[in-house]
């Protein structure tokens, strides 16, 4: 009788022990990962690297399926929504107290999840195997130092560097003529004005509502505002009247990653935007092909992935300017 009685509140004991073990991890790993972006911050200017895109998800996820599943009992769905929730945890915790911006944040999440799940695989694949679980957490918890040892050695690791080259076209009914005057300054742009575009009305990134042109011929400026304050210019670098238009880009002031994301800075390290322009293609029937094309290198350890965001938001902004001188040149 008295083994019946003892028994439950072994369990209860052990149980209680086994939560307390998780929630003191749960905390070192969020120590962790606060202290390794903190570090990052603080080393580079920018929160891009090897660590916290790919090491610290895995290794986190790692961790926690470890410690959460060191009584038995876990199955395979618990283990696979551990880098859910943690990628979800995460992407509240920098919109909420870190200041992260709406593209950061979209931009981290599929990473984290993909990296989490590496990170579970082989802590499910090892406790599936087991005849008796191995509730030692001592090797869990060492694996947290691996993020802090990466950090340092990727801080003397230059990320590779890739340019990239977005173009979007459009055909409208105008001689290039016409279509010349109209792109070198597009005045007054309206709300109406433009298309419906992913990363403007879902990210809800800024739209343009001018670009005025100071001077003529190569050295003339093109001065760019945007939405919420948003200003750059546009330097001269070709000028073929009627055939292409081309330019540098500038950027006099902090104003697109104060508006946008801070960590989205067009004239730094990881990210540089060089130059762009139009180029007039005459078609049959008096019509034009407007071909507008953005160059920039990026150097991140994710180039390609980083890449199709550039496409996505690039392509977004460049078809929403083609739009609006195609709606203008109907309008005349």
């Amino acid at each position: 009788m008295i083994e019946d009685e003892e028994a439950p509140e072994a369990h209860a004991s052990t149980t209680s022990r086994q939560r307390w073990r998780l929630v003191t991890t749960l905390v070192a790993a969020a120590a962790v990962a606060l202290g390794i972006y903190l570090i990052a911050e603080a080393g580079t200017g920018a929160a891009v690297s090897y660590t916290l895109l790919i090491i610290l998800p895995a290794i986190l996820s790692a961790t926690i399926a470890w410690v959460g599943s060191a009584t038995g009992g876990w199955r395979a769905t618990t283990f696979f929504l551990v880098p859910v929730w943690l990628a979800v945890g995460i992407a509240a915790i920098g919109a909420l107290f870190l200041r992260e911006g709406v593209i950061c944040i979209l931009m981290l999440l599929p990473l984290w999840l993909i990296f989490g799940l590496i990170g579970v695989w082989p802590v499910y694949l090892h406790r599936r195997a087991q005849r008796h679980v191995d509730s030692n957490i001592f090797r869990a918890n060492a694996l947290l130092l691996l993020p802090l040892l990466t950090l340092i050695v990727e801080q003397h690791v230059d990320p590779p560097r890739t340019t990239y080259i977005v173009a979007r076209e459009i055909v409208v009914d105008a001689p290039p003529g016409r279509v010349w005057e109209q792109l070198l300054a597009i005045p007054a742009i309206g709300r109406t004005e433009g298309r419906w575009t992913v990363s403007q009305n879902l990210i809800r990134l800024p739209r343009p509502t001018s670009a005025l042109l100071s001077g003529r011929g190569v050295g003339a400026v093109r001065d760019a505002r945007w939405q919420g304050g948003i200003r750059f210019e546009e330097i001269v670098t070709r000028w073929q009247t009627g055939r292409e238009l081309a330019w540098r880009f500038s950027f006099p002031d902090p104003s697109i990653y104060r508006r946008t994301d801070r960590h989205i800075n067009p004239h730094s390290r990881q990210l540089r935007i060089e130059d762009g322009g139009y180029r007039l293609l005459p078609l049959a029937g008096g019509r034009t092909k407007i071909h507008l094309w953005t160059r920039y290198r990026i150097a991140t350890p994710v180039n390609a992935y980083a890449a199709m965001w550039g496409e996505l938001i690039l392509g977004d902004i460049q078809n929403n300017v083609l739009a609006i001188i195609a709606f203008r040149l109907r309008g005349e």
